[in-house]
Protein backbone atom coordinates (compact mmCIF):
# COMPACT_ATOMS: atom_id res chain seq x y z
CA UNK A 1 0.00 0.00 0.00
CA UNK A 2 1.13 3.45 -1.12
CA UNK A 3 0.14 6.37 1.50
CA UNK A 4 0.37 9.87 -0.71
CA UNK A 5 0.03 13.11 1.47
CA UNK A 6 1.35 16.88 0.71
CA UNK A 7 5.13 17.10 1.66
CA UNK A 8 5.08 20.08 3.25
CA UNK A 9 5.17 20.83 7.25
CA UNK A 10 1.77 19.19 7.47
CA UNK A 11 3.46 15.70 6.11
CA UNK A 12 4.58 15.36 9.46
CA UNK A 13 1.59 14.26 11.14
CA UNK A 14 1.06 12.06 8.06
CA UNK A 15 4.64 10.08 8.61
CA UNK A 16 4.51 9.72 12.19
CA UNK A 17 0.48 7.95 11.00
CA UNK A 18 2.82 6.01 8.37
CA UNK A 19 5.43 5.07 11.03
CA UNK A 20 3.32 3.39 13.17
CA UNK A 21 1.40 1.17 10.71
CA UNK A 22 4.45 -1.43 10.69
CA UNK A 23 3.77 -1.51 14.49
CA UNK A 24 0.10 -2.11 14.22
CA UNK A 25 1.25 -5.40 11.98
CA UNK A 26 0.50 -3.62 8.57
CA UNK A 27 3.10 -4.37 5.91
CA UNK A 28 5.57 -2.21 4.85
CA UNK A 29 4.45 0.70 3.82
CA UNK A 30 6.09 3.42 0.75
CA UNK A 31 5.36 7.10 1.01
CA UNK A 32 5.29 8.38 -2.27
CA UNK A 33 4.81 12.43 -2.20
CA UNK A 34 5.61 15.25 -4.75
CA UNK A 35 6.30 18.95 -3.87
CA UNK A 36 6.99 21.68 -5.88
CA UNK A 37 8.69 24.87 -4.06
CA UNK A 38 9.89 28.07 -4.57
CA UNK A 39 13.47 28.56 -5.31
CA UNK A 40 13.80 30.37 -2.14
CA UNK A 41 12.43 28.03 0.40
CA UNK A 42 14.81 25.75 2.53
CA UNK A 43 14.88 22.96 0.41
CA UNK A 44 14.83 24.46 -2.87
CA UNK A 45 17.83 26.69 -2.08
CA UNK A 46 19.54 23.49 -0.91
CA UNK A 47 19.04 22.18 -4.39
CA UNK A 48 20.54 25.45 -5.94
CA UNK A 49 23.65 25.38 -3.49
CA UNK A 50 24.67 21.89 -4.17
CA UNK A 51 24.26 23.10 -7.77
CA UNK A 52 26.07 25.74 -7.71
CA UNK A 53 28.82 23.80 -6.44
CA UNK A 54 28.84 22.57 -9.93
CA UNK A 55 28.16 25.49 -12.41
CA UNK A 56 29.91 24.29 -15.49
CA UNK A 57 31.72 27.74 -15.95
CA UNK A 58 34.44 29.16 -18.01
CA UNK A 59 38.25 27.61 -16.63
CA UNK A 60 39.57 30.06 -19.20
CA UNK A 61 38.52 33.21 -21.15
CA UNK A 62 37.64 32.12 -24.88
CA UNK A 63 40.35 32.95 -27.70
CA UNK A 64 41.03 32.43 -31.24
CA UNK A 65 41.11 29.01 -32.17
CA UNK A 66 41.64 27.11 -35.75
CA UNK A 67 39.70 24.25 -36.61
CA UNK A 68 41.12 21.29 -35.45
CA UNK A 69 42.36 22.79 -31.85
CA UNK A 70 42.72 20.96 -28.80
CA UNK A 71 42.69 21.46 -25.00
CA UNK A 72 42.97 19.14 -22.17
CA UNK A 73 42.04 20.49 -18.61
CA UNK A 74 41.36 19.45 -15.07
CA UNK A 75 39.13 21.49 -12.88
CA UNK A 76 38.61 21.57 -8.57
CA UNK A 77 36.51 23.81 -6.64
CA UNK A 78 35.85 24.15 -2.84
CA UNK A 79 32.38 23.61 -1.86
CA UNK A 80 31.76 25.85 2.14
CA UNK A 81 30.63 23.43 4.40
CA UNK A 82 27.29 24.54 6.39
CA UNK A 83 26.39 24.78 9.37
CA UNK A 84 23.68 23.38 11.95
CA UNK A 85 21.19 26.04 10.92
CA UNK A 86 21.95 25.62 7.18
CA UNK A 87 21.41 22.08 7.22
CA UNK A 88 17.76 21.80 8.40
CA UNK A 89 16.14 22.19 5.14
CA UNK A 90 14.07 19.36 5.43
CA UNK A 91 9.73 19.33 5.90
CA UNK A 92 10.09 23.36 5.40
CA UNK A 93 13.43 24.08 7.31
CA UNK A 94 12.37 22.04 10.39
CA UNK A 95 14.46 18.67 9.79
CA UNK A 96 18.27 18.13 10.00
CA UNK A 97 19.26 17.00 6.71
CA UNK A 98 23.13 15.75 6.40
CA UNK A 99 24.13 18.40 3.47
CA UNK A 100 28.10 18.31 4.06
CA UNK A 101 29.31 15.80 1.75
CA UNK A 102 32.21 16.19 -0.46
CA UNK A 103 34.35 19.78 0.00
CA UNK A 104 35.11 20.06 -3.31
CA UNK A 105 33.95 19.49 -6.64
CA UNK A 106 36.02 18.35 -9.74
CA UNK A 107 35.80 17.59 -13.24
CA UNK A 108 37.76 16.84 -16.41
CA UNK A 109 37.34 19.19 -20.24
CA UNK A 110 38.31 18.40 -23.24
CA UNK A 111 38.39 21.38 -25.94
CA UNK A 112 38.38 21.04 -30.23
CA UNK A 113 38.34 24.03 -31.95
CA UNK A 114 35.53 24.67 -34.50
CA UNK A 115 35.27 26.98 -37.73
CA UNK A 116 34.67 30.64 -36.97
CA UNK A 117 36.85 30.64 -33.74
CA UNK A 118 34.58 28.61 -32.07
CA UNK A 119 35.64 26.28 -29.15
CA UNK A 120 33.69 22.88 -28.22
CA UNK A 121 33.88 21.94 -24.61
CA UNK A 122 33.02 18.26 -23.59
CA UNK A 123 33.29 17.98 -19.46
CA UNK A 124 32.48 14.66 -17.04
CA UNK A 125 33.17 14.32 -13.75
CA UNK A 126 34.02 11.01 -12.55
CA UNK A 127 32.37 8.68 -10.16
CA UNK A 128 34.34 8.65 -7.20
CA UNK A 129 32.48 8.22 -3.99
CA UNK A 130 33.60 10.81 -1.09
CA UNK A 131 31.91 10.73 2.04
CA UNK A 132 28.71 8.61 0.83
CA UNK A 133 28.22 11.41 -2.34
CA UNK A 134 28.80 10.01 -5.84
CA UNK A 135 28.29 11.50 -9.05
CA UNK A 136 26.30 9.72 -11.66
CA UNK A 137 26.51 10.23 -15.53
CA UNK A 138 27.40 14.09 -14.68
CA UNK A 139 27.98 15.23 -18.57
CA UNK A 140 28.91 19.05 -19.30
CA UNK A 141 28.91 20.43 -23.09
CA UNK A 142 29.75 24.49 -23.93
CA UNK A 143 30.35 26.49 -26.95
CA UNK A 144 32.52 29.60 -26.55
CA UNK A 145 34.22 32.40 -28.82
CA UNK A 146 35.51 35.64 -28.79
CA UNK A 147 33.14 37.94 -29.42
CA UNK A 148 35.44 41.50 -29.18
CA UNK A 149 39.02 42.33 -29.47
CA UNK A 150 40.07 46.16 -28.59
CA UNK A 151 44.34 46.13 -28.21
CA UNK A 152 44.74 43.84 -24.79
CA UNK A 153 41.22 43.45 -23.95
CA UNK A 154 39.12 40.70 -25.13
CA UNK A 155 35.00 40.34 -25.01
CA UNK A 156 33.81 36.89 -25.32
CA UNK A 157 30.52 34.35 -24.82
CA UNK A 158 30.25 30.97 -24.05
CA UNK A 159 26.94 28.81 -23.48
CA UNK A 160 26.83 26.05 -21.17
CA UNK A 161 24.73 23.03 -19.81
CA UNK A 162 25.54 20.33 -17.60
CA UNK A 163 22.99 17.24 -16.79
CA UNK A 164 23.27 14.41 -14.57
CA UNK A 165 22.70 13.51 -10.90
CA UNK A 166 24.52 13.09 -7.50
CA UNK A 167 23.36 10.10 -5.13
CA UNK A 168 24.47 10.51 -1.70
CA UNK A 169 23.01 9.26 2.22
CA UNK A 170 20.97 12.75 2.71
CA UNK A 171 17.98 12.22 4.45
CA UNK A 172 19.28 9.20 6.26
CA UNK A 173 22.98 10.06 6.75
CA UNK A 174 24.86 6.18 7.69
CA UNK A 175 26.21 8.58 11.02
CA UNK A 176 22.70 8.71 12.04
CA UNK A 177 21.53 5.68 11.13
CA UNK A 178 24.26 4.06 13.11
CA UNK A 179 22.08 5.26 16.48
CA UNK A 180 18.90 3.85 18.12
CA UNK A 181 16.02 4.40 16.07
CA UNK A 182 14.07 6.90 18.10
CA UNK A 183 16.84 8.22 19.98
CA UNK A 184 18.04 11.96 19.71
CA UNK A 185 20.88 10.99 17.39
CA UNK A 186 17.80 9.34 14.89
CA UNK A 187 14.64 10.86 15.95
CA UNK A 188 12.97 9.50 12.70
CA UNK A 189 14.22 6.16 13.73
CA UNK A 190 16.13 5.68 9.90
CA UNK A 191 17.14 1.98 9.62
CA UNK A 192 19.76 2.11 7.03
CA UNK A 193 21.66 4.96 5.08
CA UNK A 194 19.21 6.25 2.61
CA UNK A 195 20.36 6.68 -1.51
CA UNK A 196 19.23 10.10 -2.20
CA UNK A 197 19.52 11.38 -5.64
CA UNK A 198 19.65 15.26 -6.71
CA UNK A 199 19.82 16.07 -10.99
CA UNK A 200 22.47 18.86 -11.36
CA UNK A 201 20.86 20.16 -14.52
CA UNK A 202 21.03 23.48 -15.75
CA UNK A 203 22.38 25.52 -18.43
CA UNK A 204 22.83 28.66 -18.93
CA UNK A 205 25.10 31.59 -20.84
CA UNK A 206 28.37 33.80 -19.47
CA UNK A 207 30.07 37.01 -20.58
CA UNK A 208 33.96 36.75 -20.25
CA UNK A 209 35.94 40.14 -20.52
CA UNK A 210 40.11 39.47 -19.88
CA UNK A 211 42.83 41.49 -20.53
CA UNK A 212 46.06 39.60 -22.50
CA UNK A 213 49.11 41.66 -22.82
CA UNK A 214 51.55 40.35 -25.54
CA UNK A 215 54.29 38.94 -23.67
CA UNK A 216 53.03 38.51 -19.85
CA UNK A 217 52.06 35.61 -18.63
CA UNK A 218 49.46 36.70 -16.36
CA UNK A 219 45.84 36.46 -18.13
CA UNK A 220 43.18 38.55 -15.60
CA UNK A 221 39.06 38.06 -16.46
CA UNK A 222 36.32 38.47 -14.93
CA UNK A 223 32.43 36.93 -15.83
CA UNK A 224 28.51 37.07 -15.07
CA UNK A 225 26.71 33.84 -15.80
CA UNK A 226 22.99 33.42 -15.58
CA UNK A 227 22.11 30.25 -14.89
CA UNK A 228 19.13 28.47 -15.21
CA UNK A 229 18.27 25.84 -12.40
CA UNK A 230 15.56 22.98 -12.98
CA UNK A 231 16.79 21.19 -9.71
CA UNK A 232 15.11 17.39 -8.85
CA UNK A 233 15.34 15.51 -5.46
CA UNK A 234 14.21 11.94 -5.33
CA UNK A 235 14.26 10.33 -1.35
CA UNK A 236 14.97 6.34 -0.80
CA UNK A 237 14.82 6.16 2.98
CA UNK A 238 14.01 3.05 5.04
CA UNK A 239 12.39 4.56 7.98
CA UNK A 240 11.03 2.41 10.81
CA UNK A 241 9.53 0.18 8.26
CA UNK A 242 8.15 3.14 5.37
CA UNK A 243 9.91 3.36 2.68
CA UNK A 244 9.89 7.45 1.50
CA UNK A 245 10.25 7.78 -1.66
CA UNK A 246 9.14 11.39 -1.83
CA UNK A 247 10.23 13.92 -4.27
CA UNK A 248 11.02 17.49 -4.75
CA UNK A 249 11.47 20.05 -7.38
CA UNK A 250 12.41 23.41 -8.21
CA UNK A 251 13.37 26.10 -11.01
CA UNK A 252 14.62 29.62 -10.73
CA UNK A 253 17.32 31.40 -12.59
CA UNK A 254 20.77 32.74 -10.69
CA UNK A 255 23.16 35.27 -11.14
CA UNK A 256 27.29 34.17 -10.76
CA UNK A 257 30.28 36.63 -10.55
CA UNK A 258 33.64 35.22 -11.10
CA UNK A 259 37.10 36.42 -11.10
CA UNK A 260 39.86 35.06 -12.34
CA UNK A 261 43.48 34.84 -13.44
CA UNK A 262 45.36 32.11 -15.96
CA UNK A 263 49.25 32.40 -15.83
CA UNK A 264 51.10 30.55 -18.10
CA UNK A 265 53.46 27.67 -17.68
CA UNK A 266 55.47 27.90 -21.24
CA UNK A 267 53.67 27.39 -24.45
CA UNK A 268 51.13 24.79 -24.12
CA UNK A 269 50.43 25.02 -20.22
CA UNK A 270 48.57 27.02 -18.32
CA UNK A 271 47.08 27.45 -14.40
CA UNK A 272 44.35 29.08 -13.52
CA UNK A 273 42.84 30.40 -10.04
CA UNK A 274 39.17 31.76 -9.81
CA UNK A 275 36.49 32.62 -7.09
CA UNK A 276 32.83 31.92 -8.18
CA UNK A 277 30.15 34.25 -6.01
CA UNK A 278 26.04 33.25 -6.53
CA UNK A 279 24.06 35.12 -4.33
CA UNK A 280 20.87 33.27 -2.69
CA UNK A 281 17.58 33.99 -1.21
CA UNK A 282 16.15 31.56 1.32
CA UNK A 283 13.29 32.00 3.33
CA UNK A 284 13.98 30.11 6.85
CA UNK A 285 11.15 29.48 9.71
CA UNK A 286 11.34 31.97 12.73
CA UNK A 287 14.16 30.58 15.25
CA UNK A 288 16.55 29.46 12.41
CA UNK A 289 18.90 32.11 11.40
CA UNK A 290 20.69 29.93 8.77
CA UNK A 291 24.54 31.65 7.63
CA UNK A 292 25.84 32.49 4.68
CA UNK A 293 23.84 31.66 2.30
CA UNK A 294 25.06 32.61 -0.56
CA UNK A 295 27.14 30.51 -2.76
CA UNK A 296 31.35 31.29 -2.87
CA UNK A 297 34.37 29.02 -3.65
CA UNK A 298 37.31 29.18 -4.92
CA UNK A 299 38.30 26.70 -8.23
CA UNK A 300 41.93 26.00 -9.38
CA UNK A 301 42.67 24.62 -12.81
CA UNK A 302 44.94 23.22 -15.49
CA UNK A 303 45.57 23.05 -18.73
CA UNK A 304 47.09 22.11 -22.01
CA UNK A 305 46.92 22.85 -25.43
CA UNK A 306 47.85 19.62 -27.91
Amino acid sequence: MTISCPRSRSTLPCLAAALLLPALGVAQEVIGTHEKVPLDSPEGWAMAYMIASSLNLSQLPPESVAPGDVRFAVEAGSIPRLNEDQQRVGFGGFKAEDLNKSPAFGRARVGIGLPWEVMLELAWTPPLEIDGARPEGLWGVALSRPLLSVRDWRLGLRAFAQQGEVSADVTCSADVAAQTPGSAGNPLSCLEPSNDILAMDHYGAELILSRDERGQPWQPYLSVASTRLDPFTEVNALVLGVVDRSTIDSEGTTTTFSVGVGYRLGQRWRVTLATSYTPFDVQRPAGNPGGQDNFWNLRLGLSWDL
